[in-house]
């Protein structure tokens, strides 16, 4: 948002802005005046701009100025974005904030890895195309105990920061992490205010078109600082609430299968899935800091952060899945490559003829709902030492925080019949997906829908880091060598997760004794009908509305399913009816729909559901800054030694199954074997920083260094699965005996907890020219050389599996697991950027400025595997997250009372994962009708495709205590698409498509 205020205030919050140069490189800060030029004379103005009348410079346009001085002055390459007078941020997340500067991309999605759920504020964050970016909060580690590293940057209120600042290079001094870079998040301290009592406070309502809810923001900060008898004393308050609400739809394909007609391959897509989720969330932030200055030489200073974050969401999807799909070539349409664009009918294929099968295809639905509670606090205690008489000084802290993370899912599936075939075209921007009359009467029959899953997924996970610190530092007088610095850190970082995993059970389906239930059978309230409404804005067909399990059935279970699956009444249904139980009418309240006999323990499986992680760091640095006072050349040179000891504990879960191999039945038993891990690793990081000063306006910076990375919990856990996969046994019918399923492969699905940290080599060049305030334009190559990436990778290895009848057997199984890239990526590319107000235009034409940013990234990451469609392994996947393209254009307007931006953000093509879920089947492909055929096992490659947003806003001063503005994201509405590749030719095929909602929110600030 954008903000104007009085100028008493516009001076306090200008001094907390100061507060930019970090205090790990020790810099001075810059004066209230160079940030803001708040009240600029005639005699003041710089040579190139026009004098005579007087210059204000207030809103967003000194919190521009304020960014630019804080990376002229910094001792590395960074950007910042600062608050603006009424402490506010240009955007209402820190990922939609993070996402306008230059070299900087956000993911789209729920997390990078995770292609099939949308996030409309965007997840992860990427510096320069790397994922590996470290988490900060004022120069100190923060987390969210999600199995990670760093912070959830959706769990941050960002009304309570002062500004955010991106790393790109390092220095000794600064905490080891982030191959990518760091991002800090800065929060106000009292005495960065001119000590007199402030308040400001905001207040927004916003709304989407497609979710249609009001959703309130508000914000309050109050600070004052005290002279007392025993120093000066500053406290400051600062608590802000956010709602979020968002609707997003969504059409998946699954992978085109490898199919043979007629003699011939073609790819034939396995089915679709459709479906929309409403997602909300509440955010409440705290904030809290005291200062004790008892003399000008010593400052005590203490901290309380805390970001809590609740979420629910409530999805309907619809899927068709089968292998074994097919059509007729003389009623389709084929693209050069023989990969199916439009049929009239997709049919269900009898393998053993080739000829269609005479069973309808059945359509699974699932209605899901998740709970989650998250909550990260930090608490911090600081001095800082600097006598004025003396070179050396002092500063050290001590830092704890507590993160904690409550998770609750339940899916409830379903099946109805799609009858004999369906349509679908796929030659335009979206799918159309079309069914039979007959399908469609059944869509609108309760007793065609019957009631199939359950599938819980929990979560408790709590994380702690414990950290200390002290830094000394001796300057010099009139020497080229500034001052030397040495410090030294130590930190414990543990995590403690308990997840069930997802235990897909059947409800009563007949055969496992509980009766099949239908819709006709739903008690009152547990079934609705859901309605797709204006989907993708009416630009798609779909089969039609449908009904599904309802939101306050799947609300009742989250978190314990034992009602869900208790047995109907005794009696209820008919011995005749035990495979479809309509006649017997709706059930009581309160009645479950069977299927207890197959589910797992509710809650936590003892020790077997629980990892712990620990991770121990030792860090000591020397650090000296050389240059000379009247400027020319400066900069630092130092190394930071860093010791790292991880340990893991764990369990790997054998998956319970029977199955049919070489001809014999044989079960797995469901058992969890003990498995655990310690590496211990010593890595030096050494950097040099050079500037090259020649005036004030010019800058050329140089550096080299070195950066780290550590692999995330999830990748070091010491816990897994271990299990079997299978084809359908065509034996089984409905109502028919239940026959095991045929073998195909054993699986495998582990952490590792002997994982190396990944090594970043990094160059950076950096050209900057400050023409005056508020224009500015930089230039900056980059070179990076990754070696130990974590890959999630689709191999094979041997494991050991243990049968119920007592006997084990080391077999191969098709491993998904955590290795070191066994190769080096590498990462090249070029950031250019500039900002210019158009001063010199006449009246209100004056005001216009202008703000663009490029940043091209090439990578090469032949480490990372994945296989095609034809099952071969194949290493020239991209560097996953990297766009080639990354670009930012905005148009400013500051003039006195008024304040607006429109604002462009676009990514090119960036690779999301090699290994996702849904795009890595084993598949079975028939050359000729019969009853065995070629197991083909693959991993595509999934991608997020080209996506851009346009959002903008006004802010308009009523004031010097008021302002209020309109703020739209999303004005084009967007639609953000995912690609398969592993095809001929190495061309890619949509798997997804999104659209969400186009926003808009008004707002008040208030400033005393």
């Amino acid at each position: 948002m954008i903000a104007l205020a009085s100028p008493a205030f516009a001076e306090g919050l200008a001094q907390a802005d100061t507060s930019a140069i970090p205090q790990a490189t020790g810099q001075a800060a810059t004066t209230a005046g160079d940030l803001t030029s708040t009240a600029t004379t005639a005699d003041q103005v710089p040579a190139d701009q026009p004098s005579g009348d007087e210059i204000v410079v207030t809103g967003r346009r000194a919190a521009l100025q304020a960014a630019d001085e804080r990376k002229r002055r910094s001792e590395t390459i960074i950007d910042s974005v600062v608050a603006d007078e009424a402490g506010k941020l240009p955007d209402n997340s820190i990922t939609e904030v993070l996402q306008r500067v230059s070299g900087v991309s956000i993911v789209r999605f729920a997390a990078l890895g995770d292609p099939d759920h949308f996030s409309v504020q965007g997840s992860g964050v990427q510096v320069r195309g790397l994922t590996g970016v470290a988490s900060r909060l004022n120069g100190r580690e923060i987390f969210s105990a999600n199995n990670g590293r760093a912070i959830l940057w959706s769990d941050v209120t960002p009304e309570l920061m002062a500004a955010v600042d991106v790393y790109k290079a390092s220095t000794a001094d600064l905490i080891e992490g982030g191959t990518g870079g760091q991002i800090d998040l800065r929060t106000k301290m009292p005495f960065d205010f001119n000590g007199k009592f402030h308040m400001a406070a905001t207040g927004e309502l916003g709304m989407g078109d497609m979710a249609q809810k009001a959703d309130p923001v508000a914000s309050v900060l109050a600070t004052k600082t005290f002279d007392t008898p025993i120093g000066k004393i500053g406290v400051l308050a600062d608590v802000a609430y956010s709602q979020f609400s968002s609707l997003s739809q969504f059409i998946r394909t699954e992978p085109y299968f490898k199919t043979n007609i007629s003699g011939k391959d073609y790819y034939v897509p396995g089915g679709f899935t459709y479906g929309d989720e409403a997602f909300q969330y509440r955010r409440y932030g705290i904030y809290g800091a005291v200062q004790w200055a008892p003399t000008d030489d010593l400052t005590f200073s203490g901290t309380f952060f805390q970001s809590r974050y609740k979420s629910q969401s409530s999805d309907y999807g619809a899927q068709v899945s089968s292998q074994t799909l097919a059509v007729d070539p003389a009623s389709s349409s084929f693209d050069s490559n023989g990969v199916l664009t439009k049929t009239s009918s997709l049919f269900n294929r009898d393998n053993n003829t080739f000829l269609p099968s005479a069973s309808n295809i059945t359509s699974s639905g699932n209605k899901g709902f998740v709970d989650s509670n998250t909550r990260t606090r930090d608490y911090s205690l600081a001095f800082n030492y600097a006598p004025t008489d003396s070179h050396l000084s002092l500063k050290g802290a001590l830092q704890r925080v507590d993160s904690r993370q409550i998770y609750d899912r339940l899916d409830i599936f379903r099946d109805v019949s799609f009858g004999t075939g369906f349509g679908m075209d796929l030659t335009g921007d979206l799918p159309q997906i079309t069914t039979t009359a007959a399908a469609q009467a059944g869509f609108a029959n309760p007793a065609s829908y019957f009631w199939s899953a359950s599938m819980p997924h929990n979560e408790r996970n709590k994380g702690r880091l414990d950290s200390a610190n002290l830094d000394a530092e001796y300057s010099f007088d009139d020497s080229f060598l500034k001052a030397i610095k040495v410090g030294a850190r130590a930190a414990e970082r543990t995590e403690r997760d308990l997840g069930n995993g997802y235990n897909w059970s059947a409800l009563g389906r007949g055969w496992n004794g509980d009766p099949q239930l239908t819709y006709a059978n739903a008690a009152p309230g547990d079934t609705t009908y859901h309605a797709f409404k204006d989907f993708f804005r009416g630009e798609t067909v779909l089969p039609g509305n449908l009904m599904f399990a309802s939101e306050d059935l799947a609300k009742r279970y989250v978190a314990n399913r034992t009602g869900l699956v208790a047995s109907p009444p005794a009696g209820f249904c008919p011995a005749a009816a035990q495979f479809d139980c309509s006649v017997a009418g709706p059930l009581p309240a309160g009645s479950g729909y069977g299927g207890a006999s197959g589910i797992r323990p509710v809650g936590f499986v003892l020790p077997g559901d629980q990892v712990d992680n620990k991770t121990i760091t030792k860090a000591a640095y020397a650090l000296a800054r050389f240059g000379r006072p009247e400027g020319g050349i400066s900069g630092n040179v130092g190394v930071r030694v860093v010791n790292i000891q991880n340990e893991g504990s764990g369990y790997i879960q054998q998956n319970a199954n029977t199955f049919i191999r070489n001809g014999q039945t044989q079960t797995l038993g469901q058992t969890f074997l003990a498995r655990g891990g310690k590496a211990e690793f010593t890595r030096w990081l050494p950097s040099i920083n050079v500037d090259y000063a020649p005036n004030e306006k010019i800058k050329i910076r140089g550096g080299y260094n070195i950066t780290m990375d550590l692999p995330t919990f999830n990748a070091l856990r010491a816990s897994g699965s271990i299990g079997v996969a299978t084809t359908s046994n065509p034996g089984n019918v409905n109502g028919g005996s239940s026959l095991p399923n045929f073998f195909t492969n054993f699986t495998a699905d582990t952490g590792n907890p002997l994982l190396k940290p990944t090594m970043s080599n990094n160059f950076d060049i950096s050209l900057e020219y400050y023409a005056r305030p508020g224009t500015a334009f930089h230039l900056a190559p980059f070179y990076k050389r990754l070696t130990d990436l974590p890959i999630y990778s689709l191999t094979q290895r041997q494991v050991t599996v243990v049968f119920t009848d007592g006997t084990s057997e080391n077999v191969n199984a098709a491993a998904t697991d955590y290795i070191n890239a066994t190769k080096a990526a590498t990462v090249k590319g070029v950031e250019v950027g500039g900002r210019a107000f158009l001063d010199m235009l006449p009246g209100v034409l004056s005001g216009l400025g202008f703000e663009a940013n490029y940043t091209f990234i090439d990578s090469k990451n032949p480490g990372d595997l994945y296989r095609d469609i034809n099952g071969v392994t194949r290493n020239d996947a991209p560097l996953i997250g990297l766009s080639k393209h990354n670009a930012n254009v905005t148009l400013l307007y500051e003039k006195q009372a008024v304040s607006f931006r429109v604002a462009y953000s676009w990514r090119s093509r960036y690779l999301q994962t090699t290994n996702s879920n849904g795009t890595n089947p084993t598949y079975t492909y028939y050359a000729t009708p019969g009853p065995t055929g070629q197991a083909i096992q693959i991993a595509l490659p999934v991608y997020g495709d080209a996506y851009g947003t346009v959002d903008g806003g006004a802010r308009f001063k009523v004031t010097d205590n008021f302002s209020f503005g309109v703020q739209f994201t999303n004005i084009l509405g967007a639609t953000q698409r995912t690609l398969m590749g592993g095809y001929p030719g190495g061309k890619l095929y949509g798997r997804s498509w999104f659209q969400s909602d186009r926003r808009i929110s008004t707002g008040i600030s208030l400033a005393f």
